[in-house]
Order: structure tokens, then sequence, then C-alpha cells
């Protein structure tokens, strides 16, 4: 899956659970409160799950480690859905418009319940943990971003929907401004960790052809072994920790595992470590990956 496929997706899950989260409200007649408790807590729950369980599948993870993802992020964004729309409901009763206030405070909290279990399992691991934190810290970035944009979508659908059309049964105001609001959410999550890559892998061949990886540790192991942060399963010629590019200050460099087979650079064997350039080839196993990097002034 490209990166830009992963934001697509984003989006994508995200409005659609967000319309799905809308729908199971409705169970719920009387306005107020409850009601707006209810679909924010359907909403952040599905929204949390979709994006984490399409997050945990794009890196590779494993169906442990993606089941507990999913639902740790799920719970979390409950709970921000219901606080989220709370806060809203006693804004809008105050003035309607303060209702985006809201939908920014719940999209930040549905950033943070994505990153939260990394950050819970990285705790004893001072590199994992620096690297879970900037992500959660992207991922609140765009969920505040999406829930701010979103809302004021949301509240200007609001307006302008009944007096033009009317309203519906299952397409009403509300339901076009939640599935708006869960598209910016999950588009501007997926464009937080996205947009701040500075250097990523694609792979150019086999199963996983097409695919890309930031690299956002200080070491990606290159393998077929789960855990690996650039895990590449069904290729044989692999071996479970095959090679690493590791993050240095003055760029990224690649290095063999001792491996049975070896790594290649540009069709070079590599027996030490070796600087990267972007556009480079490497090749583990049977699969060949270009390292791409963003335009910078090296020390």
């Amino acid at each position: 899956m490209s990166l830009r496929l992963f934001v697509i997706y984003c989006a994508l899950i995200g409005g659609l659970c967000s319309y799905l989260g809308w729908a199971a409200g409705l169970s719920i007649t009387s306005e107020g409160f409850l009601r707006a408790a209810y679909k924010g807590m359907f909403a952040g729950t599905l929204i949390g799950a979709g994006l984490s369980l399409l997050d945990s599948i794009w890196n590779g993870r494993s169906l442990t480690f993606t089941f507990c993802h999913t639902l740790v992020a799920g719970i979390l964004a409950a709970v921000g859905g219901i606080i989220g729309g709370i806060i809203g409901e006693f804004l809008f009763n105050i003035h309607s418009s303060l209702i985006i206030a809201g939908w920014l405070f719940t999209g930040l909290l549905i950033g943070v319940a994505i990153s939260t279990f990394e950050i819970l399992i990285s705790l004893n691991n001072n590199q994992a943990k620096i690297f879970a934190i900037s992500k959660a810290l992207k991922c609140m970035a765009g969920g505040a971003m999406g829930g701010l944009l979103g809302g004021g979508i949301f509240y200007s659908v609001l307006l302008l929907w009944v007096a033009w059309f009317g309203p519906g049964i299952f397409w009403t105001p509300a339901a076009i401004g939640f599935s708006v609001l869960g598209i910016c959410i999950g588009l501007f999550i997926g464009l937080a960790q996205v947009l701040i890559k500075e250097a990523w892998v694609r792979v150019e061949n086999g199963r996983w052809q097409g695919k890309e990886l930031i690299l956002a540790k200080s070491v990606s192991v290159i393998g077929r072994k789960e855990g690996c942060e650039i895990a590449l399963f069904g290729d044989r010629n692999l071996a479970p920790e095959h090679a690493c590019i590791r993050r240095r200050d003055n760029g990224f460099y690649l290095a063999d595992l001792d491996s049975p087979d070896g790594t290649y650079l540009n069709k070079k064997r590599v027996r030490e470590e070796t600087p990267l350039q972007s556009d480079d080839i490497i090749q583990a196993g049977a699969t060949k990956l270009k390292f791409l990097e963003k335009t910078k002034n090296r020390i």
C-alpha cells in the first residue's frame, strides 16, 4: 500500500465509521446530553478502532498486536467520543457554533487513542518510546485539525441543509456532518504521519510490491519476523532479522545482520555499515527495496 493510498483509506474509514456511529446513536430518540454522548461514543469507537486496524495492517503487525491495538484504541476513543460529545452539547447550548470546539477535542482524543497502545508497550525501550510519543503527537495534531475542520463543516451543513432540502431519515444534515467530520479526522491523522516523514522505503517487487513504509525509528529492521519495522512475510530467502537501516545525525545507513545470503546495495554486497542515498536499491533475500528521502542539506 502506498502512502497516498494509506491517507485515502484513513479518510474513507473515518467517514464510514463516523456515519455508522451517528446511525447507531439514533437508538436514543431524545435530544440532549445522553444522545450526544451515545453518538460521540459510537463514532469515537468505530473511528479509533478502524484507523488503528488500518495502521496495524499497513505496518505488517502480528495478529496479537493488531487485536490489542484495535481494542485499546476503540475503548479509549469511545471515552474520548463521550467526553467530546458532552462538551460539544454543553457548548452548543451556549451558542450553536461552539459545537466545533467539542469536535476538535474529540478529534484530539481519537489521535491519542490510536497511539496509546504503542506507548504502553514501549515504556521499557527508550528508542521505541520516543517513536511512539512522536507518533502520538502527530496523531493528536492531525485529529485536532480534522475535528476543527470537520466540526466547522458539520456546523455549516446543520445551518444550510434543512433550509435547502429538508430533513431525511438516514441522510440528514447531522449524518452529512458526521460523515465529513470522520473523513477530516481520518484524513488529517493519516496526513500527519505521512507529511512529516523524513525517509521511507518502497517495495519494488514480489508480494508486497508498491508497499511503502516510513523509517521513523532510529533502527528499522528488515526481515520476515513479526515485529520487524520492515516486515516482508513470504520471502523464504529472507532471514527473520536480515538487515537494518540506522538513522544517524548525518543520514541513514544500511547494515547486514549476519544474514546467510547477505544484503546488497545497488548490486554490491554490504559488508559494513554503508550510507544510503535517495533512490538506492536494497536487496534483502529476493525482495528489492528503494530507499527514498526528502531533499535536505546534510551535515
